[in-house]
């Protein structure tokens, strides 16, 4: 028996990454994003949810690409306390991947965690991130090229 995980897929640029489900809180778009109100040196701006504001980055210094979108998507990742937006320019879930092809990519470069292995669930290669460490990376101020 083989084993299966469901999975967001989501594409920054060219690149096609994905994050285990229950790991996005949410997806959203035609969200307005307050930019140049960093509350982190990394962050673009901020989303305010409530009174709550969330820091919005983009994947270029974690994930070594940019959004293409004029008007991406947001994913939002919580690990805690931390609760993070990150531009992506298109998600949909995929439920029941099997990840029993997964290739092991850690040793590869200076992933600092952040890639798990690549998969090939389609047609299409897919890096599987670990989200907690993705968060990790987002708030580093060092560069962390998981790609």
């Amino acid at each position: 028996m083989s084993a299966h995980a469901d999975l967001l897929l989501f594409d920054v640029g060219a690149e096609r990454f994905a994050l285990p489900l229950d790991a996005v809180a949410a997806v959203l778009d035609a969200v307005e994003v307050r930019r140049g109100a960093g509350l982190h040196a990394r962050a673009i701006g901020v989303l305010q949810t409530g009174d709550a504001f969330i820091p919005v980055f983009e994947p270029a210094h974690v994930l070594g690409v940019d959004a293409l979108q004029d008007e991406p998507l947001l994913l939002l990742l919580a690990n805690g306390a931390d609760t993070v937006a990150l531009l992506v320019d298109h998600a949909e879930a995929a439920l029941a991947v099997p990840v029993d092809g997964l290739r092991d990519l850690s040793g590869l470069g200076s992933t600092d965690g952040v890639v798990v292995g690549a998969l090939r669930p389609a047609t299409r290669w897919v890096t599987l991130l670990d989200a907690e460490s993705l968060i990790t990376a987002l708030f580093d101020r060092r560069p962390a090229h998981a790609v």
